[in-house]
């Protein structure tokens, strides 16, 4: 922890925010500063490329970067020395080649990140630290120059604000992991305001009635036009509105959130309490993945960006509709690349194109949730979060979790609608036994579901594999 996070909670609400600007003027400069606007023109005049050209592109790119690494990154020329592969074979790769050079595991790169830096750029001070949220535990140390971080900004300007009609540089609000309003029993404003950025900071840890008047002061005070951040707060928070009957004295353009699965109900929710539609989005603080929701409501990915791989259970290439394991190897970061990086959410490709004309990228059916969310059976099956599947399509269902409490005991958690009864309990049911047999289920609804230390919720808990997990 930086000596600025340590001072940080210590300090009063006018001192907090006077430490978020000087945060916002540095990030600014490192996220929007030379090379952005350019870098967002070209992903912008490659929205609309077709299929071939953006194939073109993005295998000339991979087969760059498989080479740069293969001569500058120690971990991959060992590994791929030791697999047999050569650098002719990797000069001359295309996309559908990449199944032959081994994954990268997450575990890899959280047990040693330099090994995967090249050795042609300094450690520091050129390159910038950051790291993941660690949903196991264990956070992952991500290196990059300040090139790849606008890189990283610039594609989402494109794609993921631009395709909602808003802007990163519109005043916007944030509600995320970061500790903002610190006293978890805090009375003060659960809001703090960054005025370089005209960011409005709220806290995800303090969503409550009694806090309501205090989070729909901060939006009324700083206007923001863009929401972003965890999907589900948001939903939360839209709820509490709806049922206090208290709405914002204006009209936000768009939300573009990400961090937790969007669902229909979750989404109408949050439009009828901020008046804005809501917009997925999904990515990862690697920047080696990108998938952002169009006007149509397709969840397209950006090939131009990384490369997204999705394999079934035996390692081979999932068909559309079949949930498996994403594999990422993003194209932009030369300081520590991942390429065939288990990023650990599972997810599936659509069965459709989408009418939005943007046929060079592709589109996910969905983000199902993290792999390492699985429930254990006694006859030794592993059954990863598409058990969730049950809750795609269910009637008054706005979210879902299965918690495993034992071999053959299980609950469906419900947030329901008013279309939720007797009859859809039976059908998750039904449904939840199909895939994992003939187990004990009860249905529990409740006003909201069980979250991580990060304020996100799990689609899957196992009592059993947590407590193994914890006891070694």
């Amino acid at each position: 922890m930086s000596l600025a996070q340590r001072i940080y909670p210590h300090l009063p609400v006018a001192g907090q925010n006077l430490a978020l600007a000087a945060f916002g003027l540095r990030y600014r400069r490192q996220r929007l500063g030379p090379g952005f606007d350019q870098y967002v023109a070209a992903f912008r005049e490659r929205d609309r490329w077709s299929e071939e050209m953006m194939r073109s592109h993005t295998v000339q790119r991979l087969r760059e970067l498989l080479l740069w690494s293969f001569q500058t990154v120690p971990y991959y020329t060992v590994r791929w020395q030791e697999a047999g592969i050569e650098e002719g074979d990797l000069a001359k790769m295309d996309v559908e080649d990449l199944a032959g050079l081994p994954i990268t595991p997450k575990e890899d790169v959280r047990r040693d990140p330099t090994a995967l830096v090249s050795t042609t750029l300094p450690r520091r001070p050129r390159l910038q630290r950051h790291l993941t949220s660690g949903s196991t535990g264990t956070p992952t140390t991500i290196y990059f120059t300040p090139q790849n971080v606008r890189q990283a900004m610039a594609v989402r300007e494109a794609r993921s604000f631009g395709w909602a009609g808003v802007s990163v540089r519109m005043p916007r609000s944030t509600i995320g992991a970061r500790l903002v309003a610190p006293q978890t029993d805090s009375n003060g404003p659960v809001y703090r305001y960054n005025p370089i950025e005209h960011q409005l900071y709220l806290s995800a840890h303090h969503i409550s009635r009694e806090n309501l008047p205090s989070y729909v002061e901060g939006f009324n005070r700083y206007r923001p036009q863009v929401l972003t951040g965890f999907a589900y707060s948001h939903y939360l928070l839209a709820r509490l509105m709806l049922a206090e009957g208290v709405r914002l004295q204006y009209q936000p353009q768009a939300a573009v959130l990400g961090s937790d699965k969007i669902t229909p109900p979750m989404k109408a929710t949050i439009a009828e309490a901020f008046g804005a539609r809501a917009f997925e989005e999904y990515g990862a603080v690697e920047n080696c993945v990108l998938a952002t929701e169009c006007t149509e409501g397709s969840l397209h990915v950006s090939p131009d960006f990384g490369i997204l791989e999705i394999l079934d259970a035996d390692g081979a290439p999932a068909a559309p509709g079949q949930p498996g394991r994403l594999i990422c190897t993003g194209l932009l970061n030369r300081a520590q690349p991942l390429i065939r990086y288990a990023i650990g959410d599972l997810g599936a490709w659509s069965k459709r194109h989408c009418s939005c004309g943007r046929d060079g990228l592709p589109v996910l059916e969905s983000i199902v949730g993290r792999d390492t969310d699985v429930v254990v059976m006694r006859d030794g099956r592993r059954l990863n979060t598409a058990v969730a599947l049950i809750f795609t399509g269910a009637r008054g269902v706005a979210e879902g979790q299965v918690v495993q409490d034992g071999y053959e005991d299980f609950t469906i958690r419900v947030v329901p609608t008013t279309e939720f009864g007797v009859e859809q309990e039976e059908k998750l049911k039904i449904a939840l036994r199909k895939r994992i047999g003939d187990v004990r289920i009860r249905v529990q609804t409740v006003e909201e579901l069980e979250k991580t230390t990060s304020g996100k919720s799990r689609l899957v808990i196992s009592r059993l594999r947590d407590n193994n997990d914890h006891n070694g």
